[in-house]
């Protein structure tokens, strides 16, 4: 059926009108497309957020809420973390320690690129610049952190989930 009506139509209208009636439905598809990434790309900020937002809060249920269940986490310090059980229970000793929590940001936490690996996968990275830390055994003063993360979402059932996360920490030359 679909080539008699391809047979007849290539008959009736000139070859023109066609490829623009085809080049139409490319260009529509292209814009839900678009618009998919994009709602996607803001479902994705908005769970960012909710984790910079448990960071900034001191909130362990709330970062660790960011994360899927087969999730694997790692500080710049090596500490690796594959349950959510755990990275709650780590987050809530770090949130009470003073030499962390005398840490403030001297550039807030922001995405910088968001690269849609898949419809369901994508890759986010971020960066901050914070000073003042103080190493909790020593009590010395860190050095300024320039730190960097590299988060991979994964969109199941409808809900964007961080399922691996890394913080790497750049420190200046001198």
């Amino acid at each position: 059926m679909v080539g008699f009506w391809a047979k007849e139509t290539a008959m009736k209208f000139p070859h023109a009108v066609v490829v623009g009636l085809m080049a139409c439905c490319v260009a529509v598809g292209a814009k839900a497309q678009m618009a998919a990434k994009g709602a996607d790309e803001a479902a994705i900020r908005a769970v960012a957020q909710r984790e910079n937002d448990g960071y900034d809060e001191h909130d362990a249920a709330k970062v660790v809420s960011c994360f899927a269940d087969d999730m694997i986490w790692q500080n710049p310090f090596g500490v690796r973390i594959k349950s959510k059980a755990t990275l709650q229970k780590f987050l809530t000793n770090l949130f009470q320690r003073p030499g962390y929590l005398a840490a403030k940001d001297t550039t807030a936490p922001h995405i910088t690129d968001i690269h849609m690996l898949s419809p369901r996968t994508a890759a986010v990275w971020s960066e901050e610049k914070s000073e003042g830390q103080k190493d909790d055994r020593t009590g010395e003063l860190m050095k300024p952190r320039y730190t960097h993360y590299l988060e991979v979402f994964v969109k199941k059932d409808g809900k964007w989930l961080v399922t691996d996360s890394m913080i790497m920490d750049e420190y200046l030359r001198e």
